[in-house]
């Protein structure tokens, strides 16, 4: 009898081990899960040349349906995969974590905040005092009007913090609104995260005319097998600046 009592006892110390081991595997994988399955969304290494989005922050107010439609056509028959937020979507935080796409298209509002040279980028979120307080109180995020006065206050995010960190490693931006390129301090912050190229304007400009350049901008690049940097010259020759404002469409890169 004590040899079998001896011999369960043996074989149930045997079933303890196997059955943490079992256990110590399990929670093994899941914690190595993430990195079996290849970088995630938010990972900051790089990104993906293929995928493009559209961030249509003035759908809010003046949306355009044909230009969206006539940029998802003109990027999804060069093979890029295209993502689109518009409106309400369009928050600090899409702002702040947008990441992995090698063309980024800025449909919104933008400012310099002249007492720093600050580029800021208005999401379509209602301001509020109340949120973002950290924020706020750093300069990240700011109060932000635009020129019709019914609307907003906004937020809007400084420029230079658009994306999660490294996501922008080899990304071509396109800035639609105002002043693109005129801050020192947003471009340069830019190029050192790993930004390509910026296409944007050098001062105000008019939506509708900004819509006209851009959706033929891509055109020329997509469709033509133009540079980017070709295609914006092409452009301002026979287009001449905006017509009210007289400011330009500028390419910008780490070297220019």
């Amino acid at each position: 009898m004590a040899r079998k009592k001896k011999k369960s006892a043996k074989k149930r110390k045997i079933k303890w081990a196997l059955a943490l081991q079992v256990a110590s595997m399990a929670v093994l994988l899941l914690v190595l899960a993430p990195y079996f399955h290849g970088p995630q969304p938010r990972s900051g290494h790089g990104v993906n040349l293929s995928k493009a989005v559209i961030i249509d922050g003035m759908a809010l107010t003046k949306p355009n349906p044909k230009f969206i439609q006539g940029v998802k056509e003109i990027l999804s028959q060069a093979g890029l995969e295209v993502d689109v937020y518009q409106g309400e979507k369009v928050t600090i935080k899409l702002l702040r974590n947008i990441s992995g796409y090698g063309l980024i298209i800025l449909r919104v509002h933008s400012a310099i905040y002249e007492k720093y040279g600050f580029l800021y980028l208005f999401s379509a979120e209602k301001y509020s005092s109340f949120r973002y307080i950290p924020e706020q109180f750093q300069s990240a995020v700011k109060e932000a009007y635009t020129f019709d006065e019914n609307e907003g206050p906004y937020f809007a995010l400084r420029a230079d913090l658009l994306g999660d960190k490294g996501s922008l490693s080899g990304s071509v931006i396109i800035l639609m609104g105002c002043n693109g390129t005129n801050s020192k301090h947003a471009t340069n912050k830019l190029f050192e995260r790993g930004v390509k190229a910026i296409a944007a304007w050098n001062g105000y400009v008019d939506l509708e005319y900004s819509d006209n350049i851009i959706l033929n901008l891509l055109k020329g690049v997509y469709r033509h097998g133009l540079g980017f940097k070709k295609a914006v010259e092409k452009l301002m020759s026979e287009h001449g600046p905006d017509p009210m404002w007289e400011s330009e469409l500028e390419y910008l890169t780490p070297c220019s």
